[in-house]
């Protein structure tokens, strides 16, 4: 069956004709070449050899876009170049905006990556830890990385393929498993090593309500964050503890301790350790694109 003509990306006045999947586009040149240097330089060259142009001339000879791009993502693309359409952001597949970002790292587009950008970052919870940090180091996408990992710090390692490990790469793996050891160690630490407990006036039982709150501090918050089989981050942890019966410790005196632990102020160290290694990865592994240097994009 022959190519048909896209029905809204197919213009009579239209220079080039290209072939995605089994739809024919004819765009203008001096569009794709405004939003993508990778065109602007392509037509530049065909101008400058004063050659007659074969390939994109006619509906049966198209520019071919190469196979791993759908017919969808080089739509979406020209929307993109175009300004005139967009589709539902919602209902756009993760793969579909990937691929055009593989288009616009191809075709050096920043249009069309700042909006595989934002939209995947949008979905970013639809989108696996792994597969977000291959693609923040394969495209130099720094917005991808805090995120992602501090959700690889939380994964069970079990749980990752042998791909997945190879996708987020070596450094990227072995800097997590650091990471994971220095918080593990903090987290027995924590669990250990009860808050202070600061009398209320009503209390009257000071020695028993100490005793008592020691005790369901190890009993309850260690075992919540130590647990072999499902160890619970902190702020679950917390919502369980605060659930617990607090025997014979003052109501005062829970209410004020309460008020401490939630404020979460000795997990701070881990907020910023995962912060802090991300924002490092990002300054050792990313350069981003400069779509501005000398006609091209600069890495």
């Amino acid at each position: 069956m022959p190519a048909q003509r896209h029905q809204m990306f197919f213009f009579s006045d239209g220079t080039h004709i290209f072939q995605a999947g089994d739809s024919l586009f004819k765009v203008h040149a001096s569009i794709l070449g405004d939003k993508s240097l990778g065109f602007r330089d392509m037509f530049a060259a065909s101008q400058d050899t004063q050659l007659e142009e074969v390939d994109g001339s006619t509906d049966d000879k198209p520019i071919f876009v190469p196979s791993q791009v759908s017919e969808n993502a080089f739509e979406l693309f020209l929307s993109v170049c175009y300004n005139k359409w967009r589709p539902d952001a919602v209902k756009i597949p993760n793969d579909t905006v990937i691929q055009l970002l593989e288009l616009s790292d191809m075709y050096l587009c920043r249009d069309a990556r700042d909006y595989a950008v934002q939209n995947l970052q949008r979905n970013r919870y639809s989108l696996e830890s792994t597969r977000l940090i291959s693609l923040a180091l394969k495209f130099n996408i720094k917005e991808f990385l805090p995120h992602a990992f501090e959700r690889l710090i939380s994964a069970r390692i079990n749980d990752v393929s042998d791909d997945e490990c190879h996708a987020v790469g070596p450094i990227v793996w072995n800097t997590m498993f650091k990471v994971k050891e220095r918080l593990d160690i903090h987290h027995r630490i924590i669990a250990c090593e009860a808050p202070p407990m600061v009398h209320a006036g009503t209390c009257t039982k000071q020695k028993r309500c100490e005793e008592d709150w020691k005790q369901l501090w190890w009993n309850g918050m260690g075992r919540f964050l130590l647990d072999g089989r499902n160890p619970q981050p902190y702020k679950d942890a917390v919502e369980w503890f605060e659930k617990l019966d607090i025997g014979e410790i003052n109501p005062d005196c829970w209410k004020a301790v309460l008020f401490t632990v939630k404020g979460q102020s000795a997990f701070d160290h881990e907020r910023k350790l995962i912060s802090h290694t991300a924002n490092n990865l990002i300054k050792y592994l990313i350069v981003e694109p400069n779509f501005e240097d000398f006609g091209r994009a600069v890495y």
